[in-house]
């Protein structure tokens, strides 16, 4: 299911000429308060993580394309429905100035998309027993999460959990797991380890 607002607003954000620029000062601040949360195998950290993110929030239309399908295949068109539907009413409120700055200005709703959507795949994947979607965002979220700030994040979660709780048609089981295309035997990447990242728990 398409969603007008939430391309709109990703590709106004990445377009914008000092979306770089921002990031770059957004993840030096925060490394200068927080030098030692993640670690990269190689290469500069504010380079991996800046890829990182850049390749999250382009991901966030595919994950919800794949969702779609999904549910689909599964039965539950009513939950990808409104759960589209929310993230779209969210994106749509946007302040436009944000989007100046890049993807800095977008970071917090591309993450309340993201874990509206791992939330709604760990539930179904409850029912199949295996991965639905192309790429494990667990750790991505969690970086993110960290990103944006605790507090702000954890209402953002909330929110999520208690939008996912509402979805009609996501409990019991799912019968007709065997006629999607993802392959079980497929590995489930995770998108932070792709660039290398890990993050210190303390």
């Amino acid at each position: 299911m398409s969603s007008s607002h939430i391309n709109t607003v990703l590709n106004n954000a990445l377009d914008a000429p000092d979306s770089q620029t921002s990031l770059k000062r957004f993840l030096d601040k925060f490394y200068q308060k927080h030098p030692n949360v993640f670690i990269v195998e190689h290469g500069e950290p504010e380079e991996r993580l800046s890829a990182m993110l850049h390749q999250y929030v382009l991901l966030l239309p595919v994950l919800l394309a794949e969702a779609d399908g999904i549910c689909d295949s599964l039965e539950r068109t009513s939950a990808m429905a409104q759960l589209t539907a929310i993230l779209d009413q969210f994106f749509a409120a946007i302040d436009p100035q944000r989007l100046d700055y890049g993807m800095v200005g977008v970071l917090d709703k591309v993450y309340f998309g993201q874990r509206l959507l791992e939330e709604m795949h760990d539930r179904l994947r409850l029912h199949s027993g295996r991965p639905l979607l192309s790429w494990d965002m667990a750790l991505a979220n969690l970086m993110v999460h960290t990103l944006i700030g605790d507090g702000y994040a954890n209402r953002l979660d909330l929110a999520g959990m208690e939008i996912i709780d509402g979805l009609p048609g996501l409990a019991g089981p799912v019968d007709n797991v065997d006629t999607l295309v993802t392959d079980p035997e497929r590995p489930w990447p995770c998108l932070a380890q792709r660039h290398g990242l890990k993050m210190v728990f303390v």
